[in-house]
């Protein structure tokens, strides 16, 4: 008797998982509401299509209307241009659901700011790694004799920090252009 109750509920966890919405949600859902918070956070036109597959598991049919017209209310906010740099600027996905070319120029511009500000946080990371380092080199350098091997490891230690700390303040300066490639 216990087996089939986990095996009962194992069964219901896996159907849950396969389906996004489920026969309440696809039975009472207020469809303008929900296309219009996918319009505003920039969702893929797809996820239509995805609701429409998971209500049909129960036959039950999505209001297509009601969430074109919500999701296309939704990107009219969405797609501001001073959003597009803040979505940028926070390093999210854009799923090119915009028509405007403010908004991706924005976007662009937010993402670049976005790379170099992690590129940044990677030195910084990087930095502190060092100097721990060089700390270890330099307890160990009062404890020991054969000080050659160890000297040479923390000059590279040294010389890479320069090299951070030089590339750092290139970032930081905003008359410099630079160009990512993918």
């Amino acid at each position: 008797m216990r087996h089939s109750s986990i095996l009962l509920a194992f069964s219901v966890l896996c159907m849950t998982q396969c389906s996004s919405l489920s026969i309440e949600e696809c039975a009472n859902n207020d469809w303008f509401s929900l296309g219009l918070a996918d319009g505003n956070r920039g969702a893929n036109a797809g996820q239509l299509n995805q609701y429409q597959k998971d209500c049909s598991e129960f036959n039950l049919s999505v209001d297509t209307a009601l969430w074109k017209q919500g999701y296309l209310q939704g990107l009219t906010n969405y797609c501001q241009p001073e959003n597009g740099y803040r979505i940028g600027l926070a390093g999210q996905s854009y799923y090119g659901v915009c028509s405007s070319n403010e908004f991706v120029e924005r976007y662009n511009q937010g993402h670049q700011q976005y790379q170099i500000n992690e590129r940044m946080a990677d030195i910084v990371e990087r930095l502190n790694a060092i100097d721990r380092e060089i700390s270890s080199i330099d307890g160990k350098l009062n404890n020991l004799t054969d000080k050659a091997s160890l000297l040479k490891q923390k000059n590279n230690l040294l010389n890479e920090k320069q090299q951070l700390l030089d590339e750092r303040y290139r970032l930081r300066r905003p008359d410099i252009r630079f160009e990512f490639k993918y």
